[in-house]
């Protein structure tokens, strides 16, 4: 039986503003295993990164959550309970964000950001010598960073500091918000590649945000593909790349450029939160070449296809 370290069962958050109420995130589930590294990919504005910080208390303000449970450890909590999810924060679950610059404080250096990290982390060590060993981790000399401030570091390097901050706790589960933003293509490589050694060397999981799919083909078991707050399509990566059920996972592979076989990129129509407000529906009805009534009257629950989950009413059963 697999080991579950971290599960999200059906999260719904509502944002709240100006009176006006409007379901943003709604009745997601996942579940990843220790030692995974996991994707959750969609459009920018899909409700990935929405639903992550809520899963660890972090639900911004104007935001509501009103159902879901969310389990770490084995110990499982109301996602309404965001005073209680925060406490996972120093149990485990660390976060690493996308603009690792804008998450540095501009008035500290670097070395002595990692070592607050560890002093917050209550481990009895010597600060200074762990701190060392942190910048090795993660591929940084110590005495070149040693006394420097954010700005006097590039975004790669930076990237970098702030990851040596998110491991000083040991952490078991790792939350990384599309932390390749703004690197070049060898450091976003290199990057991604020591993300997937971490999990190996330490069993550690990580939850990899992303837009990107190529990018995260590369380096995920598995995945959940979002479009406008609700997942469309889960479940073992090369599966869903070599047969892309959900006409929206189909998009999205069409538009990856292939440089081994080139073919003309086929763009997804429409933006993500287009379509009809205030209905239950499928939210990829108003792009979706095969919509029928059918899916402007709910939201397809899912359906089990292939060793995956899916949710389209295309692979429903048809009563006889």
């Amino acid at each position: 039986m697999a080991d579950v370290l971290f599960s999200i069962e059906g999260l719904t958050i509502d944002s709240v503003r100006g009176g006006v109420r409007r379901r943003i995130v709604d009745d997601i589930s996942l579940s990843v295993e220790r030692g995974e590294l996991y994707g959750l990919v969609g459009e920018s504005g899909s409700g990935k990164s929405i639903s992550m910080m809520a899963s660890v208390g972090l639900a911004a303000s104007g935001l509501e959550v009103m159902a879901g449970s969310v389990a770490f450890s084995g110990r499982a909590l109301p996602a309404r309970n965001q005073r209680g999810l925060r406490g996972n924060l120093s149990r485990g679950v660390s976060l690493l964000f996308q603009n690792a610059k804008g998450a540095l404080n501009p008035f500290k250096t670097v070395d002595r950001q990692v070592e607050r990290a560890l002093r917050r982390s209550g481990r009895q060590t010597d600060p200074r010598a762990e701190v060392e060993v942190l910048f090795r981790v993660v591929g940084l000399n110590y005495r070149d960073f040693r006394g420097k401030y954010p700005h006097q570091i590039s975004g790669g390097q930076a990237q970098r500091v702030a990851m040596a901050c998110a491991l000083a706790t040991e952490p078991a589960l790792l939350i990384a918000d599309e932390p390749t933003t703004a690197l070049d293509v060898t450091t976003e490589r290199e990057l991604l590649r020591f993300l997937a050694r971490l999990c190996e060397e330490r069993e550690m999981a990580i939850v990899l945000i992303a837009h990107n799919l190529s990018l995260v083909s590369e380096y995920c078991r598995r995945l959940s593909i979002m479009h406008a707050g609700q997942v469309v399509e889960s479940g073992n990566l090369k599966t869903i790349f070599a047969d892309p059920l959900h006409p929206y996972t189909r998009g999205l592979i069409a538009a990856v450029p292939d440089v081994d076989q080139p073919r003309e990129l086929v763009p997804l129509i429409g933006n993500v939160w287009g379509g009809p407000e205030g209905i239950e529906r499928c939210r990829f009805s108003h792009r979706c070449q095969f919509a029928t009534p059918v899916c402007e009257a709910r939201h397809p629950p899912a359906i089990e296809r292939a060793g995956r989950a899916v949710h389209c009413v295309l692979y429903e059963e048809v009563p006889a």
